[in-house]
């Protein structure tokens, strides 16, 4: 789900009229593989922990604070 937000949320911001996987210079095939690198490549505790945190605070933002308190990113 985070990631297809934030590819739809850089669309959305971006002067673009019609969906392509590169417009202009951006490329959002990259940019996907980049995020999709950056959570897989945490191989230590503390990088863990800012990938947990990141989700738990992504998810805070899509879901309210209402739902916090019993999901958590499994």
């Amino acid at each position: 789900v985070l990631l297809i937000q934030a590819i739809q949320l850089r669309f959305a911001l971006s002067s673009t009229g019609s969906w392509h996987i590169v417009d202009d210079e951006f490329n959002h095939q990259e940019f996907y593989d980049n995020i999709i690198d950056f959570l897989k490549l945490m191989v230590t505790s503390e990088a863990a922990k800012e990938v947990e945190d990141l989700l738990l605070w992504w998810s805070h933002k899509v879901f309210g604070r209402k739902y916090m308190s019993t999901y958590r990113p499994q």
